[in-house]
């Protein structure tokens, strides 16, 4: 089956359970080596189907949470929009797509996500996975007593509440009390808001990072150093 894929997070999934991914956003990095070769068909908010159809996909798959309902509406392939509103909704996820690409691996992943849920772990906050970066402060900074404000993107700065999926990762780890989570989904911060809120900034490289594998991948390693 042929699949076009305009969620970061599950095109990383999806090749890793050898699904035969041939379109993807430019926000689908991740793996590099493997992502380098699939062709590039628009963003997680917009779509070039003139591209898309040189791919002759047998489905495009969407989530309710990156993509738009507009970009839905007017594709002219057979699709599936996924919708995890939590990390307790991934087991289901996972099998609804298993489903439809009939794709074994994707069933395992929801059992190995389930047994996880089924145990939650609690973490120090400075395990935290951070990326390394020239501008940024050492992990230990995240034993601060200063609340933590999680960034999903810049112009306007969007950070999280508390009925996301990013959020329900952070409780699942023990570690929500740490957040500045708001009412509205991604509310929209002015450089003021921030500043008088005096957080430490954790900066998301993309927003459903915590999507599929590399979440499973992260909670299992945790479940391993206990």
């Amino acid at each position: 089956m042929r699949v076009v894929c305009m969620v970061p997070s599950w095109t990383e999934t999806l090749l890793a359970c050898g699904v035969n991914v041939v379109g993807r956003t430019r926000y689908c990095i991740h793996p590099a080596d493997e992502v380098a070769d699939i062709a590039v068909v628009g963003g997680t908010k917009d779509v070039q189907w003139d591209k898309v159809a040189a791919l002759s996909p047998d489905l495009v798959i969407f989530d309710k949470e990156e993509n738009t309902k507009p970009m839905a509406d007017s594709c002219p392939y057979p699709y599936f929009a996924t919708h995890a509103e939590s990390v307790q909704d991934m087991p289901r996820a996972l099998r609804l797509l298993a489903q439809q690409l009939n794709n074994y691996g994707l069933i395992e992943l929801a059992a190995r996500f389930q047994l996880l849920l089924n145990h939650p772990v609690a973490i120090e906050p400075a395990a935290l996975p951070l990326l390394a970066h020239k501008d940024a402060v050492p992990n230990s900074v995240l034993t601060d007593e200063r609340p933590w404000l999680y960034l999903i993107w810049r112009k306007p700065y969007m950070s999280i509440g508390r009925h996301t999926f990013i959020y329900s990762v952070f409780a699942h780890l023990g570690l929500s009390h740490k957040l500045l989570a708001f009412e509205p989904n991604y509310p929209e911060l002015s450089f003021e808001d921030i500043t008088k809120l005096n957080p430490i900034l954790l900066c998301s490289t993309e927003p459903l990072c915590w999507y599929g594998i590399r979440c499973l991948r992260f909670l299992e390693s945790r479940m391993e150093s206990l």
